[in-house]
């Protein structure tokens, strides 16, 4: 099996529908994708991440950032199992996030 990062961009629930209630069942949906990846030993490890950041350029320079257009920003990711790039892909019919126009990046990790 090859390894296979999953780089989630978008997919946020709009402002207008960001409440507590929608957030929990977007969550559930999440978790349960999750839970699913895992029970077919696809599923390694993933984190969504926290917006802003830092950006590090050489002599060690540090700007806030990135500052992205909403579409494109990084949520998370996930370290997945597939044979190839056709399965990994496969992983991704039942992502929760596009009903809410997210997007995955799918991308081979290289074995070192």
């Amino acid at each position: 099996m090859e390894k296979f990062m999953f780089i989630f961009h978008g997919g946020q629930l709009p402002s207008d529908q960001q409440t507590p209630e929608n957030m929990q069942v977007n969550m559930g949906k999440w978790l349960a994708w999750i839970d699913k990846l895992k029970n077919e030993g696809h599923y390694e490890s993933g984190e969504p991440l926290l917006p802003g950041g830092k950006i590090v350029s050489k002599g060690n320079v540090v700007t806030d950032g990135p500052f992205v257009e909403g579409k494109d920003v990084v949520g998370g990711f996930f370290i997945v199992k597939a044979k190839d790039y056709s399965e990994a892909v496969s992983l991704l019919k039942d992502y929760p996030d596009y009903a809410n126009n997210g997007t995955v990046q799918v991308r081979q990790i290289m074995k070192m």
